[in-house]
Order: structure tokens, then sequence, then C-alpha cells
């Protein structure tokens, strides 16, 4: 044990007897206390896992070059894993990640509420843009699938976690993904604090949406705060189904807490 967990120890037993509280752990960096109720995906994921709610399989939209993929590994070993990614740069990438990895595999596709053709932003290896109509010379035609076409031909276990990181497509997504939503335990999507036309929306909007389809915000993360004046811009939101039985239970503080 630690310098610092041994400390712990002694401290919880002296509070233990004396006031019937307990200490948690909240170690710093850069002066920023670090605990289990950070808003970062590590503790999200760690937060999800002693949830204990079940998920075979991830698939995980907007894959980039699978570094998301790799943190939820970390967390939820084992798993299946399809990664669904639009930006031909990430090739590569997902090709040797789902080559050394068994039960993972790769669609180099955008996602939608329809399969066929549609037009994609490249430019930018990490904002890429789905659209009906190319906006600029930027646009290309690309693939577009929805998730209930893709797992015909890419099956994977259910119960399933859906996470979207789609800048503004989030809806369309979900719309093409109803079959597949019946088997899916937790959503994240990467959702908005501004308007940017449809078919994006901000996220008390999707929050009705998701509502509706029997989901509600579990855990939140990754908040960001937009460059020109530190206005809030996004974060990530966690949903689970409504019925999971701890949003019945009401209580904040543990047991004995005070």
């Amino acid at each position: 044990m630690s310098l610092a967990g041994l400390s712990l120890s002694v401290l919880n037993s002296v509070c233990g007897r004396l006031f019937h509280a307990h200490l948690h752990p909240h170690f710093f960096k850069d002066g920023r206390p670090i605990g289990p109720n950070e808003p970062t995906l590590e503790n999200a994921l760690q937060r999800l896992a002693a949830h204990k709610i079940e998920i075979s399989s991830l698939i995980d939209v907007g894959a980039s070059d699978g570094v998301w993929s790799k943190a939820f590994a970390h967390h939820f070993p084992r798993r299946h894993h399809l990664l669904v990614e639009a930006n031909q740069v990430h090739l590569p990438a997902l090709t040797e990640l789902c080559r050394t990895r068994p039960n993972w595999q790769f669609a180099m596709t955008a996602a939608g509420d329809t399969t066929g053709e549609l037009y994609f932003d490249d430019s930018d290896p990490l904002t890429g843009v789905l659209a009906t109509t190319p906006r600029n010379e930027n646009y290309r035609p690309c693939p577009v699938t929805t998730i209930d076409d893709l797992l015909k031909t890419r099956p994977v276990p259910a119960p399933v976690m859906i996470k979207l990181d789609t800048h503004g497509v989030e809806i369309p997504i979900l719309n093409g993904a109803m079959e597949t939503l019946k088997q899916t335990s937790v959503l994240v999507i990467e959702t908005y604090n501004f308007t940017f036309g449809q078919p994006a929306v901000p996220f008390w909007d999707l929050c009705r949406h998701v509502l509706k389809l029997g989901f509600r915000p579990l855990d939140v993360f990754d908040v960001h705060y937009r460059e020109v004046d530190n206005a809030f811009w996004q974060f990530d939101l966690l949903f689970a189904r409504s019925d999971l039985p701890l949003f019945e239970d009401t209580r904040y503080f543990v047991e004995d807490r005070h």
C-alpha cells in the first residue's frame, strides 16, 4: 500500500469510529482534484463498469483510429467491437487494430437513416461532417448505411452499447437503428450546446428524443468549452435504459454517511 493509501486507511479508521464518516480518495494533478467522480472518459467507463449493466458488444460510430474503442476495451475486455468510420484516412489504423484483436471488425462507411450514398467532408480527420448535398468542394460521395442494415452483414452479440461521435447526425442514425435499439443497453452520444442547423439538435432536444426511445441520462463526461469565449460547447452524454432499477432509487447519500 502506498503512503497516501495507508494514511487514508488510518484516517478512515478514526473518522469511522468518531464521526461515522469515511473519506474517499482524491489525488491532484496540476492543482485539480482527480477522483472517481471526475467528468473524464476514463472515470465514466469506471462508473459504468461499477453499475454492472450487461454489454456484450460495442458499436463505435465515428470510430476515428479506434482510440475510444481501446479505452472501452480496457474496462470491458473480451467484448465484440464493430467500428464504423467514414474517413478513409483512418483505414490503415483500423485495419491494423482489428487484425490484432479477436472479435474486432470495422466498416468504412458513414451511418445515417438510409442506406446508399451521401456526401462527406473528410478534410479534417477529427471533424468529418455528413450531408445530403455537397456544401463545398471538400464534400465527396460517401457510402452510408443504417446500423440495422450494417448488422445484417456484420452481426455482433447483444446486448450492445452504441457510441456516436457524429457531429450532428445523431437523430438520423438513431432513426436507422430502431431494431438494434431494442437490443441496446447503453448509448454514449457526443452532444452540443449550440445549434448548427438540421439535422443537428442541441443536447436538450436530443435528450427528449432519446427519452422517447426508452433511454435516460446516467452520466456526463468530456465537457468542452469553446476557445473564442470559454462558453460551454459540448459534452458526452451516457444514457441507460429508462427501466434500469437504479433510477427508482432516489437516495443521494450512502447509508450512515452523516
